[in-house]
């Protein structure tokens, strides 16, 4: 190593990091990823300053943030080993992550409330058997479903017929008997997830119910979450605050970039609930939710997932 190298290289680690040769450059999730977390640090350091957390003068920032971002990715963000040995602050880069795609969230586009359905088309899990009290995965199979103001439209499986709530190919649900987004202890409709309020505090008030303070209440806020984000014609400003209050719960942690079950790129969080372990798999591009998958011992301590192919304004069925 020569002088001009050590004097560069003056800190604790630097040698070994030198040994270790050159490495693959981070993947393009991991960049992404990384510059999240460095757009939500800026935001935060921002805040120290002028007293609130997104301001204008954030941006004059971001083009610096970006610039350093990709160098910092696979230590800033998904760290195997610090410089110093200790094990990855998993927790810390779950917060910032989840806080980078918050920000992401914000600055998306309203979903189109002019728009007569929400279309969700999603790989569900099926049930093949049961052993013992243990879940055995089956097949999956792909659901469509369109949400109205009025009702909520499934696509009909193969050899169905028509009778009662299904025909044509479709089954409808009034809406004051089908599946609703669960808010607390009710369900609301499409028009009244547009009356939530976007304060993460006041959010996760009416998640839980009325108060931020019940005690065990963890798995139900999360599964609340992950249901709006998944599912619901949310607002951007809605989806920011959703995220922020995963950010918030404890022990959430990060995973890292990975692949869904059909092979999209995107980056995970894990969280441990009551019962089952839950793995959240985000688009930190779109703040778009993947995939969603629990594993317990419902489940034989196997992944069961839910994949998100579609979500969005439709004008018509099929």
């Amino acid at each position: 190593m020569s002088t001009t190298e050590l004097d560069v290289l003056d800190f604790p680690g630097a040698e070994t990091l030198s040994d270790a040769g050159m490495v693959d450059p981070p993947s393009p999730s991991a960049v992404a990823a990384a510059q999240a977390a460095v757009r939500a640090a800026l935001a935060r350091e921002t805040a120290d300053v002028l007293g609130r957390r997104r301001v204008p003068v954030r941006r004059r920032f971001v083009g610096a943030a970006l610039a350093v971002a990709a160098v910092t990715a696979a230590v800033l963000v998904y760290p195997a080993v610090s410089v110093d040995g200790s094990p990855p602050a998993a927790s810390a880069n779950a917060v910032a992550f989840l806080h980078g795609v918050a920000d992401t969230a914000a600055e998306g586009s309203k979903s189109a409330t002019d728009a007569p359905y929400w279309k969700v088309r999603a790989l569900y899990p099926t049930v093949a058997s049961s052993n013992g009290g243990t879940i055995v995965p089956g097949d999956r199979g792909v659901q469509t479903t369109w949400y109205s103001r009025t009702a909520i439209i499934s696509e009909q499986g193969p050899g169905g017929r028509d009778s009662g709530a299904c025909r044509d190919g479709f089954c409808t649900f009034p809406e004051s008997k089908g599946m609703h987004w669960t808010v607390g202890k009710t369900k609301l409709s499409w028009d009244e997830l547009g009356q939530l309020p976007t304060d993460p505090a006041a959010l996760k008030a009416r998640l839980l119910g009325g108060t931020a303070d019940n005690a065990g209440s963890d798995g139900p806020l999360y599964n609340s979450i992950v249901q709006l984000l998944a599912t619901a014609p949310t607002s951007p400003q809605l989806r920011a605050a959703l995220f922020e209050i995963l950010a918030g719960m404890d022990d959430v942690r990060l995973v890292g970039p990975v692949q869904d079950s059909t092979g999209r790129q995107g980056t995970a969080v894990e969280w441990d609930g009551p019962e089952m372990q839950h793995r959240l798999i985000v688009d930190p591009d779109s703040s778009a939710v993947l995939e969603h998958q629990e594993k317990g011992s419902f489940t034989g301590d196997a992944w069961v997932s839910t994949t998100f192919l579609s979500t969005g304004p439709a004008w018509k069925l099929g």
